[in-house]
């Protein structure tokens, strides 16, 4: 069984990481960008999936790119739903400052009925631009829920790729994911695909334990002792994505699930970050310019070192 490949492109507004979420961020002018890069990717053989959410889906730009790849839905696009809570109508609840509180940023913590409202309005839209209905669901900051899967059968989803293996982000008001790794898996008329992660370490031996008990590097976080242990082991955990990683390290990472058993990846990364200064991974055009080639080169690499496949989500649902 080969190796395969999705690369999951997470279409979305711009705004300041730094300073909060608010409503009024609707702005996409990086299209033209995005454009560039997808199209990069596409000649290195990889199939694109764009994860979009409201303002990238409403406005004339994100649905000039939708237009631009409408043709090849399904081939080697799919057109998938990233629900932004925030920015996704109906927009309550909203503080009177004009931003949403930390919590309700992710989307299951929202109530049932918020959520899948939210996620009806964007589906439907994603259908009307596009023409192809979404079954490939991501939620914002990765924030499924306990209502969130009931709401996705409901409209048809059959994927999810919310779940970022080995990650906890209940620091934050959001979900625990430390129980995974990057297995996909099926439950509740869902398949999952968790955004691929991975831990690192000087230790050959502990990072494949690491990599096979998902919730270690959690509970070496929270220890005092074994954080200072795990520094002095380089321990790290890992995203497969361009922002803030370099070639080398999503080959590692690569190297390190593909020795404990992985066979499908996700190589992810935010629409903003194709153009400069938009993101925090992406300051001037120089980093702009490589993240585009370490994201283009790891495409090729995979394909052509490991005789990788590319694929879509969407088909795992066939």
């Amino acid at each position: 069984m080969a190796y395969r490949l999705a690369v999951v492109i997470h279409a979305e507004e711009e705004f300041d990481w730094k300073k909060g979420a608010k409503a009024t961020n609707q702005s996409v002018t990086h299209h033209q960008e995005l454009i560039v890069l997808i199209d990069k990717l596409l000649d290195a053989g990889a199939k694109v999936t764009l994860a979009m959410d409201y303002p990238f889906i409403s406005s004339e730009e994100g649905a000039s790119v939708v237009e631009k790849y409408r043709g090849l839905a399904d081939g080697i696009i799919e057109f998938a739903a990233h629900l932004h809570p925030w920015v996704n109508p109906p927009l309550a609840p909203i503080e009177q400052d004009g931003t949403v509180a930390d919590v309700n940023t992710f989307p299951g913590n929202l109530s049932k009925e918020q959520e899948y409202r939210k996620l009806a309005s964007l589906t439907e839209k994603i259908e009307f631009v596009s023409g192809t209905r979404p079954v490939t669901y991501l939620a914002g900051r990765y924030g499924i829920g306990e209502n969130t899967a009931r709401s996705l059968v409901k409209l048809g989803y059959k994927v999810d790729l919310s779940i970022s293996a080995y990650c906890d982000f209940t620091h934050q008001q959001g979900p625990d994911f430390s129980g995974y790794g990057n297995k996909i898996f099926e439950r509740d008329d869902i398949t999952y695909f968790p955004h691929t992660c991975s831990i690192l370490s000087a230790l050959p031996l502990f990072q494949d334990y690491a990599n096979r008990h998902s919730a270690v590097f959690t509970e070496w976080q929270n220890s005092l002792v074994k954080k200072v242990i795990g520094k002095c082991l380089r321990l790290r955990r890992y995203r497969l994505s361009p922002e803030g990683f370099t070639l080398k390290e999503m080959q590692q990472l690569t190297y390190s699930q593909k020795k404990i058993g992985q066979r499908e990846f996700i190589l992810s990364l935010h629409s903003p970050s194709v153009k400069p200064a938009l993101t925090s991974y992406t300051r001037d055009e120089r980093e702009t310019d490589q993240l585009v080639s370490n994201t283009r080169d790891f495409v090729r690499w995979f394909i052509e070192e490991l005789d990788g496949q590319p694929m879509l989500p969407r088909q795992l649902a066939l």
